[in-house]
């Protein structure tokens, strides 16, 4: 990638579930729940899932299509407010090399047994993130609601 040429930007994603926010929220934190939807494509299966959610602790998410080699997100958490917000600083890597660096914050708003998800990234190369957020959140919905079509 030409580092010289690389857009800096903010990207915003909103969604709302139709689950309790703490079902969300399980899903961002523990692995096994991170390990149904945390895709970085349409097409991609999650290889493993890590996370040691707390101020100073890691995560590990790799991803990609089936037989492919993952690629692999992993970050450290600057703010852990349980059923409220996730902050952390992401890094997605293929191999050894670096695809992007952001820093990611996920915010949650209980609607009283429905769910906002506020994901809001700023960095270098932000649409790659809209490129696989958009899936992932759409199997978050699956993940937290076998209602919702897939």
């Amino acid at each position: 990638m030409d580092r010289k040429h690389k857009v800096d930007g903010t990207l915003i994603l909103k969604r709302v579930y139709e689950v309790p926010v703490e079902k969300v929220w399980r899903a961002w934190t523990e692995p096994g729940e991170m390990a149904k939807w945390w895709v970085g494509g349409w097409e991609h299966v999650v290889h493993f899932a890590e996370a040691d959610v707390r101020v100073g602790g890691r995560y590990r998410v790799g991803f990609a299509p089936p037989g492919r080699t993952p690629y692999v997100e992993s970050g450290t958490y600057s703010e852990v407010v349980p059923m409220k917000r996730l902050a952390y600083q992401e890094t997605v890597s293929l191999g050894d090399e670096l695809i992007h660096t952001n820093a990611t914050t996920v915010e949650f708003r209980d609607l009283g047994g429905r769910t906002e998800v506020i994901v809001s990234t700023s960095g270098g190369e932000v649409w790659r993130n809209a490129e696989g957020w958009v899936p992932a959140l759409e199997k978050l919905a699956a993940a937290v609601d076998p209602t919702e079509e897939k």
